[in-house]
């Protein structure tokens, strides 16, 4: 129940963005939720909606086994009014809020978890199609499959063609990451390393294959939007023969009969996390592991196994009395640690956040003292490591730049970290490793200007005339994929270094 009023105030948020009362906390979308762009908000509600659903739909049953039937007292009566209220009405809110603003989320992972644990869920309800199957003829049977396919199949052309360049961006991730898993199939690269990895093979394909139609898709790439393509990079065929082995016997847990329909909606709202998961990034959003938490620790709860074995264990009173206390102890030293280590790690976000302000305002003395704070807590986030890099690039402190940008590449690699390194390197004089690096800028994502023009400005400063002049009409004859100022000016500037050194030739 807490989980369908969280998805409730959510969809509230949402709607009162939409309305412009609350501000969007993403410049490119006006709906976002308390999240940070539109998916993981759409992801959390489509994680939400079928608790919703499933406890509306088979309210009745699962009010029956929750309710006390022997309320004999006041508080019992009041506590059973309130208990039926909740579930009649509380789920329902849940259902209209999140149905009202999904669609405009524009996340098809979404949509499609929706739409499948919905009709799922129907069908268990109401068993619609199973009634159908049985009084219809073969040949009827056979033209309403074969209907029915037709119609999906033409509902998933049109998602795929609602945002084509988001999908073939999806698709192209996909392809790369076959190249990874081709080259580490059974340990796979790491947890949490396809970060590590990815662009990487990305530049490969582009300096091999050149600047192919899919440059014009492809960026930098944290995640590969599909956890499972992910799960088997990270950890390779064993590691997701393991996770399926896990999940066949999650989807096995046997509950009570009293519980068999919370049962249900509890795997089904799982599953509905594993339908949003084969298009985005569930595992990387805090909220929807926690709702994956709860599920789970349902399931647990009502296994009809371990409750019948915990029946059977008698523990004498000292023994039970030694393993309660053993265990409060235990969670009373985890939680003191933890609490004290989640202080510190606290702080150096902060340190974070701060550094990335002074940086924006120009003070580079005060965000490198900031990053200097916040790196022993934080001294293995890629993400942090890339921007104290940068900083200490612009602030030219091009030894300690590069140090912790080769440190950022172990954890995560970017075009932001390949130029940055290019230019520490540059502003030493290290000429040959400032090329590679920007060219691997380069070939990482083609379509982009900036590596190019970079790698431009270092032949002409390196008094490699020649090489500055054919990157330049490079530049001039680039297909444009965004026309901006930026790209302008660019182009304005390689015209130059075209004019100026074939005057001095």
């Amino acid at each position: 129940m807490a989980i369908v009023i969280s998805g409730i105030i959510q969809a509230v948020y949402g709607n009162l963005q939409l309305l412009g009362y609350y501000p969007s906390n993403h410049s490119g979308f006006k709906l976002t939720g308390s999240y940070f762009n539109p998916g993981p908000y759409a992801g959390f509600l489509a994680s939400v909606f079928p608790i919703a659903l499933g406890l509306y739909l088979f309210r009745e049953k699962v009010i029956n086994s929750l309710v006390l039937f022997n309320a004999s007292t006041k508080r019992d009566l009041i506590l059973n009014t309130i208990t039926k209220l909740s579930f009649e009405y509380v789920p329902l809110l849940g259902i209209i809020s999140i149905v009202l603003i999904i669609p405009a989320t524009q996340s098809r992972a979404a949509w499609l978890a929706v739409l499948i644990i919905s009709l799922l869920l129907f069908e268990l309800r109401y068993q619609i199609l199973k009634t159908l199957f049985k009084q219809l003829t073969n040949l009827k049977k056979a033209i309403l499959i074969a209907g029915s396919v037709l119609i999906i199949g033409i509902s998933l052309f049109g998602i795929y063609h609602l945002k084509k360049g988001s999908s073939d961006g999806r698709l192209f991730i996909w392809k790369t990451a076959t190249e990874i898993i081709k080259d580490n199939p059974f340990f796979g690269v790491g947890f949490d390393r396809f970060k590590a990895y990815y662009m990487n093979y990305q530049a490969h394909y582009f300096s091999e294959h050149g600047e192919t139609p899919e440059a014009l898709v492809a960026d930098n790439s944290y995640y590969a939007f599909n956890e499972f393509i992910q799960f088997i990079t990270e950890q390779g065929v064993f590691g997701f023969i393991i996770l399926i082995l896990i999940l066949y016997f999650i989807i096995r847990t046997p509950a009570r009969k009293e519980n068999q329909e919370l049962s249900v909606i509890l795997k089904i709202s799982l599953l509905s996390i594993g339908v949003f998961a084969f298009f985005s990034y569930p595992m990387e959003i805090l909220p929807i592991k926690l709702i994956m938490v709860v599920l789970l620790a349902g399931l647990a709860l009502l296994d009809q196994n371990k409750i019948m074995r915990f029946q059977n264990i008698k523990i004498a009173f000292p023994l039970k009395f030694v393993l309660k206390t053993s265990m409060v102890a235990c969670i009373i030293i985890i939680t003191v640690f933890s609490f004290n280590y989640v202080n510190r790690l606290d702080a150096s976000f902060k340190n974070w956040q701060l550094a990335i302000s002074s940086y924006q305002y120009g003070d580079y003395e005060s965000a490198i003292q900031e990053y200097e704070e916040a790196y022993p807590k934080l001294k293995n986030n890629g993400e942090f490591l890339m921007n104290y890099g940068k900083v200490l690039s612009v602030y030219k402190q091009d030894k300690k730049a590069i140090e912790i940008l080769e440190q950022a590449k172990t954890h995560l690699n970017t075009t932001i970290i390949e130029t940055a390194l290019g230019d520490a390197y540059k502003n030493i004089e290290q000429y040959k490793e400032s090329e590679i690096a920007y060219k691997h800028a380069a070939n990482m994502i083609p379509s982009r200007f900036y590596p190019f023009y970079l790698l431009a400005k270092l032949y002409e400063e390196s008094n490699q005339k020649e090489k500055a002049v054919t990157m330049a009409k490079t530049i001039l004859n680039k297909e444009v994929k965004i026309p901006s100022t930026a790209i302008k000016e660019i182009k304005t500037e390689m015209k130059h270094i075209i004019t100026k050194n074939e005057l001095f030739n």
